[in-house]
This record gives structure tokens, C-alpha cells and sequence, in this order.
């Protein structure tokens, strides 16, 4: 059953805006796991490229899609998705504004900002299934600023522990069966093991964060 937050938890994740996170190991049995691929972020970028999510502090803050074929330097990178097999990203993708996309701005105060991040991270996943991409968390960099989050997908499984899988930051999921994305704060209670109905599921994510059917 969700657990209800209190005060101190919400005063916290919005604190957290300014904070690192630590590495987090690996799952010890990924393929046990709805979801999860054999393959993870700290493999190379693919031939054929792949799409990074990048935080950039300018602007009040905002969420940057960077397509790319190399990896990239200097930059507070929180998610990479590639796209699923036979698929492929278009090439002007990789050369209009020099491969970036500006997802979504004012990100970086209160809870207006807050809801600003978390809906770009569920348009990243969203533009990851487009693709049927596989979609990987990174915990945020050493020595950038940015929220951080939990990411959700709901799966059209409900076997129980197969309907809600919760990111776990350097391992890669794909996006085929997903009918939903949540993110919220780090740490902010949501379902993980139960069997919940997609509209309240829905409802849950958005009060905490953000959520959208994908």
C-alpha cells in the first residue's frame, strides 16, 4: 500500500536540489527483473548514436535532449536512451542545433520547477518508446546541481513486481510494454511490488512529482 509522505520528506526532496547522490551497485540478478536488457550505460555509444538527457543550470534550469555519436564532456548527463532494433535515429536529429533539443526550462526552484523536471524526464522516456528504445537513469555527476530523481514505468504486465519497475541508475530498460512513465523525487514513496490500476497509478506519481501515459 502507498505510504503517505510527511512534511519533513517534502521539505527534504526539495532540498535535494542541491545535492549529490552517491553510486549505487548494480542489480545482482538483472534478469530477473521486467524490463531490464543486458546491456548498460557504461557501454559505448552505439554506431548508430544515442540520445543523452542533460541538465543545464542556464535558464532557470532546464532538461536538454543531446543527440550524439560520441560521448560527451562537461555536461551534467542524468539519462541515455538508444533506439530498439531495426530502428534508427534520423539523422538531422544529430545535426539541427548541433543535436540538442530543449525539452522543457524553468526547472530549478520550487514546485513549479520541480514539476518542470520531473514532466522532462517523462518526455524522454516517451521520446525513447517512440523507437521502442531502451531508456537508462544516471545518478547525477559529481559536482553538478540538479534534482535528484526516481524514475518509474508502468508495464502492461501484472504479474506482481512486473507491472511497476523501478530505474535502477546504470542499468538499461526497454520501453516495449510500457504504458506509463512517473517521476518523482528521490525517495518519495510509490508503489514498487503492487498490482495498481493505471489511472491511480497515474494519480499517485503526479502528486509527488509527474507522470504521463506513454
Amino acid at each position: 500500500m502507498l505510504q503517505s509522505s510527511t512534511s519533513s520528506e517534502n521539505e527534504e526532496n526539495s532540498e535535494n536540489m542541491n545535492l549529490g547522490v552517491a553510486d549505487r551497485p548494480p542489480l545482482t540478478s538483472p534478469s530477473l527483473q521486467k524490463g531490464l536488457s543486458c546491456r548498460t550505460l557504461r557501454e559505448p555509444i552505439p554506431e548508430g548514436g544515442a540520445c543523452n538527457l542533460c541538465y543545464e543550470p542556464d535558464s532557470s534550469g532546464r532538461l536538454v535532449e543531446h543527440y550524439s555519436t560520441h560521448e560527451l564532456q562537461g555536461m551534467a548527463i542524468v539519462g541515455r536512451w538508444t533506439p530498439g532494433a531495426n530502428k534508427k535515429i534520423a539523422g538531422f536529429k544529430f545535426k539541427r542545433n548541433v543535436g540538442r533539443n530543449v525539452l522543457i526550462g524553468n526547472c530549478s526552484a520550487g514546485v513549479l520547477g520541480r514539476r518542470n523536471y520531473c514532466n522532462g524526464f517523462c518526455q524522454f522516456v516517451k521520446s525513447a518508446k517512440r523507437l521502442k528504445g531502451s531508456v537508462t537513469l544516471y545518478d547525477v555527476p559529481t559536482g553538478f546541481k540538479a534534482m535528484p530523481v526516481d524514475l518509474y514505468l508502468y508495464y502492461d504486465d501484472n504479474r506482481t513486481g512486473n507491472q511497476t519497475v523501478k530505474l535502477v541508475p546504470g542499468e538499461s530498460y526497454t520501453t516495449e510494454g510500457v504504458l506509463a512513465v512517473g517521476c518523482l523525487p528521490k525517495g518519495a514513496p510509490f508503489y514498487e511490488r503492487e498490482t495498481v490500476d493505471l489511472l491511480k497509478w497515474l494519480h499517485d506519481a503526479e502528486s509527488h512529482g509527474y507522470s504521463s501515459k506513454s
